[in-house]
């Protein structure tokens, strides 16, 4: 089927909210691997463009299928915090959790729409794959050792998804041609969505845009 492209930049307007400071200090692990204070990152504005946005397709798609990716996602765990700190997989695709620290973690995802998981991972390097039936936006992940760990992982369907980088920025490539519902998702800030037509050899440019304390 014909494609187009859809990009698009997620934006703050005005001071953004101040984010908390972790406190580390409970595991001597955790804060030798940071220098000065370590935020929460739950509002990472830069100039104006929101990071950690997860946008995609929420509606338009159809009964279309899509393959499940080969390659895993990975979220590791680096200086006790969740990196990348949003991500996002597809239905089925393995999602790989690393233990990068030299410390005692266990990861606990809390889905509203499959069962809950919650393993131990107390060796540096070691790795436990995982797979998702039921698409959901957002599932979160803690970590029940170091209270303070959060991660948000995005599951869908399809592969229309994307997570912003300190730009702002997103691309959805390969979107087969028709109208949909795209929407951008932030933890603090709340959701937002915009309808578009996108035809066949197209980029469609979108713009999200958040205000004041968010939503």
């Amino acid at each position: 089927a014909a494609t187009g492209t859809i990009t698009g930049t997620v934006t703050f307007t005005g001071p953004p909210p101040a984010m908390k400071p972790v406190a580390l200090g409970g595991d001597p692990q955790c804060a030798a691997q940071h220098q000065g204070p370590v935020l929460a990152g739950d509002a990472l504005v830069h100039d104006g463009k929101v990071e950690n946005a997860f946008v995609y397709v929420k509606d338009g798609l159809g009964t279309r299928t899509f393959a499940v990716p080969e390659t895993p996602v990975t979220i590791d765990q680096v200086g006790c915090l969740y990196q990348p700190h949003v991500a996002g997989a597809q239905t089925c695709q393995s999602i790989e959790f690393v233990n990068g620290d030299p410390t005692l973690h266990n990861v606990h995802g809390m889905p509203g729409r499959s069962a809950p998981w919650n393993f131990g991972m107390a060796l540096q390097g070691s790795k436990r794959r995982i797979r998702i039936e039921n698409p959901e936006v957002m599932i979160p992940v803690t970590c029940d050792v170091h209270p303070w760990m959060r991660g948000y992982l995005g599951v869908l369907p399809h592969p229309y998804f994307a997570v912003t980088g300190a730009d702002g920025r997103f691309t959805l490539r390969g979107v087969p041609a028709g109208e949909y519902v795209l929407a951008a998702w932030h933890e603090r800030f709340g959701t937002r969505e915009a309808p578009l037509t996108l035809g066949a050899g197209e980029t469609k440019d979108v713009a999200f845009a958040y205000a004041g304390g968010g939503n």
